[in-house]
């Protein structure tokens, strides 16, 4: 019954919000954050259940030979639980300082909850089938939530994409289930896993993890599903929390560490994952040192912590990228809603560039993100500090030293860019005052700004102020795991996360590397130095300071256009999909549907119309018309027959 009360609550949550919200008024956030909080102690209540043999069970409904539907609850799934209950709790928390006054409060958080409702059903199903539903209802809680705010034509676009690009997964994962079934003969888990090795040959296996890998792609932001990410940012800051730390993004992590037995037995789909996680690490990376929307430049550093995990998870190392989930969930979460405290303080303000100097103004906020930024750059003694290292050491210690060099590589740009935003935003002089301008702001590009974040030209004071509690506890909550989460791995063989998932995972062939993981350890962070380094001597130094607004300026100006768009992805896809789409949508707007489609109906009734006025004409109301009728009738049937006879002898 707990594990039933873990899925359910929080689908009554959205029914009931859904439905009276409105009555509920400022009722919402509570009840909406205690039913995602009751969920939280009910799988912290079920550990010792979950963690033992195989987990816990429950049986919902059986249809057809090999297709019965339950909950599954063991030691991946939990962790997964945990972290989607307990971090979106507090964001729920948060969330109700944060949109406290909007006019559709009640109706957020119905959504939120449905958010967290769906990715439930994702993790605990017990059969690819369950899966796919939960994959699905996530990409449509993630359409309401990227588009809350409908009114601005780029929330309801960025939601659209959000909507379309996972969809191309949910496709992928569908025709991996058709093949599953097909050879298989059943969707459970545990038919899977006993039966592939004979049911599948290494093409139809490839082919298979290819099918889930398209669908991991989508929902995880990887190259080249990956363009959605940064503009999901439309939604309001917890939204932006809880994709990012404790649900959607993550969906592709679990996948394939939920499929680890068929990936493990598939080299081919093993090398693609491990590329393409690699690939997208660094270039989110890179992508992050150009960007100067606070929440973007957090967006691609998840894209690019994301693409860590699936290289971790692709190349075998699997307790390693799942324990980087675990980490990020902490630290992402706590930057986002550190983010979202500044947003809040300075009237909806999101560009870097206009802020500055506020350690003074808001210290808890940049005592928060600092703590933050320290763990995604693994500083040592902070928790990615032990679980980012987990993941590139793992990716030399299995065979690939080319995505080990990727993963070190990354990990000098990720500090350089994240202490980039730590001080350009903290440190130095606040710029809000200073003109667009002279930071090398043009004003369609302010004006894009502000159809985004809600901020007006006009809005030139800042409104500085403490946040409210309901904001400020969840994240000073979410320090605490962000320094302290990494232990769980400190100790080799014997630290409580090797002990946890012993045995879980398939067993990857390990190679003698080059390095040692205490030499590895320091080549890592000699680079993070090196990148920190050159964050300081650019933003952080009193001369840097002093000549800020000229820097801005300059390096807004002279930003490659191939990273201010995105290595033209958008524009690929708008040159190959969108206008040829939309060109054969105006063919048959202008051509098809009037001179076939309409056609066709116009011609129905033109016929039926002349076969009236035909009919009609025969209606006389002569006596010998009838009986000329009459006649030739007889005449047809007569010769029918007598033809038949003829025929017949």
């Amino acid at each position: 019954m707990l594990l039933l009360l873990i899925w359910l609550f929080p689908l009554v949550g959205g029914v009931l919000l859904w439905a009276f919200g409105p009555q509920l008024r400022s009722w919402a956030g509570p009840i909406g954050s205690a039913l995602i909080g009751v969920p939280f102690v009910a799988a912290v209540m079920l550990w010792g259940d979950a963690t033992t043999g195989a987990g816990l069970n429950l049986h919902l409904v059986s249809w057809l030979s090999g297709w019965a539907f339950g909950l599954q609850l063991d030691r991946l799934s939990l962790v997964w639980t945990l972290i989607i209950t307990g971090v979106g709790f507090l964001i729920h928390v948060y969330s109700m300082g944060y949109m406290d006054g909007d006019r559709a409060y009640a109706r957020f958080f119905a959504y939120m909850n449905f958010f967290v409702f769906a990715m439930l059903t994702l993790v605990l199903s017990d059969n690819v089938v369950g899966l796919l539903v939960g994959w699905g209802l996530v990409g449509l809680a993630s359409y309401f939530l990227i588009g809350f705010w409908f009114e601005r034509p780029s929330a309801v676009a960025a939601a659209r994409k959000a909507f379309v690009m996972n969809v191309v997964g949910d496709v992928g994962i569908m025709f991996a289930v058709f093949i599953i079934v097909a050879k298989v003969g059943s969707i459970g888990y545990a038919d899977i896993f006993a039966r592939f090795a004979t049911a599948f040959t290494q093409q139809e296996l490839f082919l298979v993890c290819l099918g889930l890998f398209i669908g991991c792609a989508a929902k995880s932001a990887q190259i080249p599903l990956h363009t959605w990410l940064p503009d999901a940012m439309e939604g309001p800051t917890p939204v932006s929390a809880l994709i990012h730390a404790a649900t959607m993004v993550t969906a592709g992590v679990y996948l394939i560490a939920r499929f680890a037995p068929l990936w493990s037995a598939s080299a081919d789909a093993q090398e693609l994952v491990g590329v393409i996680g690699a690939l997208t690490a660094i270039a989110g990376a890179i992508l992050g040192c150009a960007q100067w929307d606070i929440k973007r430049i957090l967006a691609y550093s998840t894209m690019s912590q994301i693409g860590y995990m699936i290289m971790g998870v692709g190349v075998g190392a699997y307790d390693a990228g799942v324990f980087h989930f675990l980490t990020h969930a902490f630290f992402k979460a706590q930057l986002f809603l550190g983010a979202g405290i500044v947003i809040h303080a300075l009237a909806n303000e999101q560009d870097v560039r206009r802020m500055g100097g506020l350690w003074r103004r808001l210290p808890f906020a940049f005592i928060a993100m600092a703590v933050g930024v320290l763990a995604i750059c693994g500083i040592p003694g902070f928790s990615g500090y032990f679980s980012k290292d987990a993941v590139i050491y793992g990716a030399l210690v299995t065979g690939h030293p080319w995505l080990y060099a990727v993963g070190v590589i990354t990990a000098g740009i990720t500090a350089y860019y994240m202490f980039r935003l730590l001080f350009v935003t903290f440190l130095g002089a606040y710029r809000g005052e200073v003109d667009p301008s002279d930071l090398g702001i043009r004003h369609p590009e302010l004006a894009g700004t502000a159809a985004s974040s809600g901020h007006h030209p006009e809005e030139e004071e800042p409104h500085h102020h403490a946040p409210s509690w309901l904001m400020s506890v969840p994240v000073g909550i979410l320090i605490v795991p962000s320094i302290l989460i990494g232990w769980l791995d400190a100790g080799g063989a014997n630290a409580p996360w090797q002990r946890f998932f012993a045995g879980f995972f398939p067993r990857v062939a390990e190679v003698a590397p080059p390095l040692g993981e205490l030499a590895s350890t320091g080549l890592v962070l000699a680079v993070v130095a090196i990148g920190i380094g050159v964050a300081y001597v650019r933003y952080g130094t009193r001369a840097a300071h002093a000549g800020a607004v000229a820097r801005l300026r300059g390096e807004t100006i002279h930003m490659p256009r191939v990273l201010v768009n995105a290595y033209y992805f958008d524009a690929a896809y708008d040159a190959l999909l969108v206008r040829p789409a939309r060109a054969v949508g105006a063919w048959f707007v202008r051509v098809f549907d009037p001179h076939v489609l309409d056609a066709a109906v116009r011609e129905v009734a033109i016929s039926a119309q002349w076969l009236g006025h035909l009919f009609r004409s025969f209606q006389t109301g002569l006596v010998r018309a009838y009986a000329l009728s009459l006649a030739f009738g007889v005449v047809c049937v007569v010769a029918y027959y007598a033809f038949a006879f003829g025929v017949g002898r």
